[in-house]
């Protein structure tokens, strides 16, 4: 679960029309870790959760002016708080108000004089339950995403390889009975058809391997072999193997190695495949005839990968998705190559796994600088 979602880390609002209850209630929520937000009145609670959210409300059922009640009623009709659990602080004598409180969208009831085990474990329950349900959410809207592309990224190039296959069969069967100046253009035909094939065979081979890292990471089975590994020497070897994609777009890498060997902490195999996404993504994304800088820097902090390229640059928005899963930016590739949207979901996973951190520093308009820094080993 996200650490920032967590039931131990929530924010939890206090409506209570008498101080020290929110007194009491409040030193039970801080001891467990709990944020407290506090109201004394219906009005002051409506107008506390339309400047900050809380992840569940603890609402005084008897209230002067407007009552527990009615707070409850307009919490669920409006959209941007309908969801919110809510459970109503009442006293025994108040019981018989409990029903039209279920009608009104309560999940569960405290009676006082408070319980602090009894307040505390119904707390966790419900905010369990609420972050169960917020990750149920999020784990569709992933499913449906990856349908989305199982259903058009697969689904093309499948087409396209049944496409080549019929056009090889097809001139297979004349290849007897031809000419040799025919049969010289069917075997170039063939061989232009099986280097599609290989290539779109490879593009969904890749798509495929990212849906299972994505897969692995989440389960928590991505199992690290962490070492002392020489960055300088890791970067300078994917930089050699991008580079004959960088030549054919007639882009120039430029490699400047400013801290020397740079041992850092981390998995052999899955620094490589950091830096080659990164790199190779610059290559993506850069316009033909461009520069991408690549630079190695020793500093207090640890050992820094810089990423420059001269692309398009980055919007506002496309930031603010850029490292989450299957995400679609506006930015495109600019030769034809083919994307899923996972691969810097999978990196800033990989190189938090090895208690690094990754980010971009980018403008519209002038070029993206992916930079990925870890401790120094």
């Amino acid at each position: 679960m996200n650490p920032a979602l967590s039931p131990a880390r929530s924010r939890v609002l206090v409506v209570d029309d008498i101080p020290k209850n929110l007194q009491v209630v409040g030193a039970m929520l801080r001891s467990d870790g709990h944020e407290l937000m506090a109201a004394t009145s219906g009005a002051q609670a409506l107008e506390g959760v339309r400047h900050q959210l809380p992840d569940l409300i603890l609402l005084d059922l008897m209230m002067p002016e407007m009552d527990g009640l009615e707070v409850c009623r307009r919490l669920k009709s409006d959209p941007l708080t309908q969801a919110i659990p809510v459970i109503f602080l009442t006293a025994s004598n108040e019981m018989e108000h409990l029903v039209r409180g279920f009608e009104a969208g309560a999940v569960d009831y405290i009676t006082k004089p408070f319980n602090a085990p009894e307040l505390l474990a119904r707390v966790r329950t419900h905010l369990e339950l609420k972050h169960a349900r917020e990750r149920l959410r999020e784990m569709n809207e992933e499913k449906n995403e990856f349908m989305g592309i199982a259903a058009h990224d697969l689904r093309n190039p499948l087409g396209a390889i049944t496409g080549y296959a019929e056009i090889i069969l097809e001139e297979g069967g004349t290849l007897l009975d031809s000419s040799r100046e025919a049969l010289a253009k069917s075997v170039k035909e063939v061989n232009d058809c099986a280097s599609r094939i290989q290539d779109t065979s490879r593009r969904m081979g890749e798509m495929v391997q990212n849906l299972l890292d994505a897969n692995r990471i989440e389960r928590g089975e991505m199992k690290l072999n962490l070492a002392p590994i020489d960055l300088a020497a890791t970067v300078a070897a994917v930089l050699e193997t991008q580079r004959p994609r960088a030549v054919a777009k007639q882009q120039t890498l430029h490699w400047q190695n400013e801290a020397g060997p740079a041992p850092v902490r981390a998995d052999a195999t899955v620094l490589t495949q950091v830096i080659e996404n990164l790199v190779s993504n610059a290559v993506k994304y850069s316009p033909t005839g461009k520069n991408i800088f690549v630079r190695l820097r020793r500093l207090p902090e640890g050992t820094r990968c810089e990423v420059q390229d001269e692309g398009p640059g980055l919007s506002a928005e496309d930031q603010k998705k850029l490292f989450g899963k299957f995400a679609r930016l506006s930015a495109k590739p600019t030769g034809g190559e083919h994307s899923t949207g996972l691969g810097l979901s999978i990196v800033k996973k990989m190189v938090e796994a090895m208690n690094g951190k990754v980010w971009c520093e980018s403008e519209l308009g002038s070029g993206a600088t992916f930079i990925v820094q870890f401790p120094a080993a």
